[in-house]
């Protein structure tokens, strides 16, 4: 019996070390599974496995009114993707995009943001596509500590830097944006400037900005108007402003209202000089304003536009040429400088995963993000840092003007 019950106890003692030891089996694989929120994990024997993919979520305007960009934004990301999975990924592994539809709605880009964060454990999110519908994320991003990358164009997005560790974005900034555009109506001799802008978070932030500068530049603005980015007739503005016989009219506003106020604006023959932000940019720009209208229009803009005037000299056109080839016969459509945003936003994060090496989770990615030095994107030369959360320079915008339906860089 002694016997007997000794060999019991010997077989029951190693039963339970058994079990003991495939639980932390399992324990290791499932923390190697959750490529999505750390990217890598350890092996029973300590290695650094590779996951099966590094997720990415995408937050943008696919449906609504902002969907003009949001459209060509999601295909520009995808493109680039897809190049690199067929290129083998980032260190061998490939990336997976997830994507949600934000309807143009800043209540709707925080519900999908949460479910990229807490349900699909994503690495970054890639949005939104317009300042108004990335905003709201901004505080939950740098409260959950996941990097975004947004394709709005306001200032106040990524400044200051040092309150938003976890928020960069790839337009100009504003600031940038109103220097290059009081320093052409200065150029042209335009001193009584009418500023015109939509009523949200995008305009606003250009107005301020643009007021600002204005006052540098000794520009008088005139008159400021708003309007919904639901309006269909922008004239009763244009009729005060007209009354003010400015000699040029600033528009801080997106398409399909962008281009409203440009066929508004020849409807109700203004002859100003007529300037757009760089929010403007959309393919669908000039063809919801109609070409005789938008005839003569000028932009503060990228270069994506202009690629094939670009001197040899210019470190972008390489990389535009290419990705305006690419985009075109892929697509069958033009491309835009604010497709090429979003496109740039992939080119930060595969650089900041690929610094990461076999170390990539949500940290290390924004630790990259203010790395990155001299990389080369559509809407200019990225130099990031800690105080710099967009790193470009005054000098990547340029001033472009829609002559016989196409734009070219202004005289």
């Amino acid at each position: 019996m002694r016997f007997a019950l000794a060999v019991l106890m010997v077989f029951f003692l190693t039963f339970s070390l058994a079990a003991c030891s495939g639980t932390q089996a399992g324990s290791g694989g499932a923390a190697a599974g959750g490529a999505g929120e750390s990217g890598s994990g350890s092996g029973a024997a300590g290695k650094t496995e590779k996951p099966a993919s590094y997720k990415i979520g995408i937050n943008l305007e696919l449906t609504g009114g902002a969907s003009v960009w949001g459209v060509p934004q999601k295909n520009a990301v995808e493109m680039l993707v897809e190049e690199l999975n067929q290129k083998g990924g980032i260190n061998g592994v490939p990336i997976e995009l997830v994507v949600y539809d934000n309807e143009s709605s800043e209540t709707q880009s925080l519900v999908v943001t949460k479910k990229l964060v807490e349900q699909d454990k994503v690495l970054a999110v890639i949005g939104g596509g317009t300042t108004p519908t990335t905003m709201p994320i901004v505080p939950y991003m740098n409260q959950q500590k996941v990097t975004l990358v947004s394709v709005g164009s306001g200032d106040g997005i990524v400044e200051p830097a040092s309150e938003r560790p976890y928020i960069f974005k790839t337009p100009s900034n504003n600031n940038d944006i109103s220097n290059s555009i009081a320093a052409f109506l200065k150029e042209k001799g335009k001193t009584n400037v009418a500023f015109m802008a939509m009523n949200n978070a995008y305009g606003e932030d250009g107005r301020k900005s643009f007021e600002t500068v204005a006052k540098e530049y000794g520009l008088n603005i005139v008159a400021t108007e708003k309007f919904g980015g639901g309006d269909k007739d922008m004239k009763p503005q244009l009729t005060t402003i007209k009354s003010k016989n400015p000699d040029a009219v600033v528009v801080w506003a997106i398409p399909p209202s962008a281009s409203i106020v440009n066929r508004n604006f020849w409807e109700l023959k203004l002859d100003s000089m007529l300037i757009y932000s760089a929010g403007a940019g959309s393919n669908a720009f000039v063809e919801l304003a109609g070409p005789e209208a938008a005839e003569g229009t000028y932009i503060a803009s990228g270069k994506v536009w202009v690629a094939d005037q670009l001197a040899d000299s210019d470190p972008q056109k390489e990389l535009i040429t290419k990705y305006v080839k690419d985009f075109e016969s892929k697509f069958k459509t033009g491309v835009s400088p604010i497709d090429g945003m979003a496109y740039d936003t992939m080119l930060l994060l595969a650089k900041a995963i690929e610094m990461a090496g076999d170390q990539v989770n949500r940290e290390t990615i924004r630790e990259n993000m203010e790395k990155i030095q001299n990389l080369v994107g559509t809407t200019g030369v990225f130099n990031l840092s800690p105080d710099d959360h967009q790193g470009l320079k005054p000098e990547d915008v340029i001033i472009l003007q829609v002559k016989g339906g196409r734009w070219v860089k202004a005289q």
